[in-house]
């Protein structure tokens, strides 16, 4: 997790007029957060919004399922367990 997807979060929230909390942050950022790090930002933004760096237009690469083998694994089961249930669910029609 970097500070700038943080910086960019809090920024986002600013730009919709919510309340800069730390559940706020963490929501919109998603996944794993440093809190420490969270906290520092939160803080610093808090005592003076135009010390925080400006809100970077670059998102963040989302994590593509096939660089998470244990995501994969699990669509893959679900989706065979899918398949069962529906093939119980016609044979019971």
């Amino acid at each position: 997790m970097s500070s700038q997807e943080i910086i960019n979060a809090i920024h986002s929230l600013v730009r919709e007029g919510k309340s800069i909390t730390t559940a706020a942050v963490k929501a919109r950022v998603g996944g794993q957060v440093s809190m420490p790090q969270l906290l520092q930002l939160i803080s610093r933004y808090k005592q003076s919004p135009d010390s925080l760096p400006p809100a970077s237009d670059i998102p963040a690469a989302p994590v593509a399922a096939a660089d998470r083998p244990d995501l994969l694994e699990r669509i893959q089961a679900l989706e065979a367990r899918l398949a069962r249930l529906e093939q119980l669910l016609e044979q019971k029609r």
